[in-house]
């Protein structure tokens, strides 16, 4: 029998794991914390009745996102609010289901409930979701990179899994440790076995590096082209709205200047011995007007400098009023534009045109290379594209703000991880980060506000296939068959009970 807790340490319980949760992820990642976090919200479902566990379970989840998440859902409060809610609801059909399983599957299969169905929750919200893999506790881990590892076999349900899973066997060990000792230890068994072989995993994976030729790769992060005194000319121009002829030789102006901005940095990293340079999301804005005239200034540079140029970049088209364009170039050393990819996701909010979602994959003398921005990154089975044609360079120009900036890098390290590329992701008011294809960081680079700068680094210049690249989503499908097996043997075990039960009460009745 499971003992109800008191009105009191249910509350503490509650608010001990939303503080551990609170303080495990966003903000301030840490995978241990989000263990003791689950740990706790598992005990107070566990042991308070569920019409009062759930509600305020929302509300401490809700809570916990706008702790964690300060500033980084760019949402209108009631919007988010009520983005919060839902997904917090639906975390706590999890948690009751959970709970229903627990009490009628009682060997340790029993503990795989919570993990399967918060895993199943994951790759359902990373598929329909318009944020993808926003709020994942699997982020958690991203920066361990040992233990990040998990997500180069199974990807990043993996690390979801783990940590629920961890969480639900600590309390079937707490649960078992008086009246079936036996059983508790073999929980703690099992937890012990489980951790050895994610860190054995890891550091094997890790201790082995693919032989390959160095490649010297280049991020540069201009000026910003929307500067105090052109900021308003600019914004009309670009957008079509009349102004006085001194506005917009103002905006045509500023365009201009920093076009040489731009190249002034691509320039200096060519001359430091880069043989790629790329820049981020969104540099510069224009319109279609300009749009030929920084390409061929790109292809010159490339021809000249013997160097790949790759350019993110806003493109209005004020005369027709189609949708802007968010678009990714990449010139070769022969002036050749060998990808011109748009973005394939909108961040709630926006309006770009928005591409088809087939990601590059072109073979060049540095590897094959792919792109992709920004927020595309934050869509799993997106960027399984590839990792299934074996990218060995991964272009992710980004464009993010202060407080989502480390957050969002950590999702990014996580798809290179998985799929096996090294990443190039240069960004503007955020985290500039290279890393090999184990995600481990090569070189960073965090600017404040506006500012400018550039890192150049050599990295390995081919991947590494992983077994996530090859079998995608199996292991988040398996664990969905594995939550519907419990979910059927639950129902048995409730019907066998209630006829026996019903069959003792004939027997009573009968004598």
């Amino acid at each position: 029998m499971r003992e109800r807790l008191s009105t009191s340490r249910a509350m503490v319980t509650l608010l001990v794991g939303a503080l551990a949760l609170a303080f495990g992820q966003g903000h301030w990642p840490n995978g241990v914390a989000v263990i003791i976090g689950v740990f706790c919200v598992v005990r107070f479902f566990r042991q308070v009745r569920p019409a009062f566990a759930a509600p305020l379970f929302v509300v401490a989840h809700v809570a916990v996102w706008e702790l964690a998440y300060a500033g980084m859902v760019p949402l209108p409060t009631p919007a988010r609010i009520g983005m919060e809610v839902g997904t917090s609801s639906l975390l706590a059909c999890v948690f009751l289901m959970d709970r229903w399983i627990s009490l009628r599957v009682r060997s340790l299969v029993g503990t795989l409930a919570l993990p399967c169905g918060w895993v199943a929750y994951d790759v359902m919200s990373a598929r329909f979701s318009p944020g993808g893999t926003w709020g994942s506790i699997a982020y958690s881990y991203a920066d361990t990179i040992v233990i990040a590892q998990v997500a180069s076999f199974v990807g990043w349900t993996g690390l979801t899994f783990l940590a629920a899973w961890l969480a639900s066997t600590a309390n079937f060990v707490l649960e078992r440790r008086r009246d079936d000792p036996d059983r508790a230890r073999v929980g703690l068994v099992a937890m012990a076995l489980a951790t050895a072989v994610v860190v054995a995993a890891g550091v094997a994976r890790l201790s082995t590096v693919p032989v390959s030729t160095p490649v010297r790769v280049a991020c540069v992060v201009p000026p910003d082209i929307f500067n105090d005194d052109a900021l308003d000319a600019l914004w009309a121009y670009t957008r079509g709205v009349e102004r006085p002829q001194e506005s917009v030789d103002l905006a045509r102006r500023r365009i201009k200047e920093s076009l040489e901005e731009h190249f002034a940095l691509v320039d200096r990293a060519a001359d430091s011995g880069a043989q790629l340079v790329v820049w981020p999301e969104a540099n510069p804005v224009i319109t279609e007007e300009e749009e030929a005239m920084w390409i061929d200034r790109a292809q010159a540079t490339a021809r000249s400098k013997d160097v790949y140029i790759g350019m993110g970049m806003v493109v209005y088209r004020p005369e027709s009023g189609a949708p802007a364009l968010n678009k990714f170039v990449l010139v070769s050393p022969t002036g050749e534009v060998v990808i011109d990819f748009l973005k394939a996701t909108h961040v709630p909010g926006t309006r770009f045109e928005r591409g088809d979602g087939a990601l590059p994959a072109i073979d060049t003398d540095l590897g094959r290379i792919s792109s992709a921005i920004c927020f595309d990154l934050d869509f799993p089975h997106l960027i399984a594209q590839a990792g299934a044609a074996d990218v060995d360079l991964m272009l992710a120009p980004s464009n993010d703000w202060v407080e989502a900036c480390r957050t969002h890098a950590r999702m990014a390290r996580l798809r290179a991880i998985e799929q096996g590329f090294a990443l190039i992701r240069p960004t503007k008011d955020g985290v500039s980060l290279v890393t090999d294809s184990s995600g481990r960081t090569a070189a960073s680079l965090v600017l404040p506000d506006d500012q400018s700068g550039s890192v150049v680094v050599e990295i390995a210049s081919s991947g590494r296939p992983t077994l996530y690249s090859r079998i995608g989503d199996a292991f988040a499908w398996l664990c969905v068959t594995v939550l519907l097996t419990l979910i059927g043997r639950a129902v048995y075990v409730s019907r066998v009970t209630k006829a026996v039960g019903s069959a003792e009460s004939d027997d009573a009745g009968a004598t």
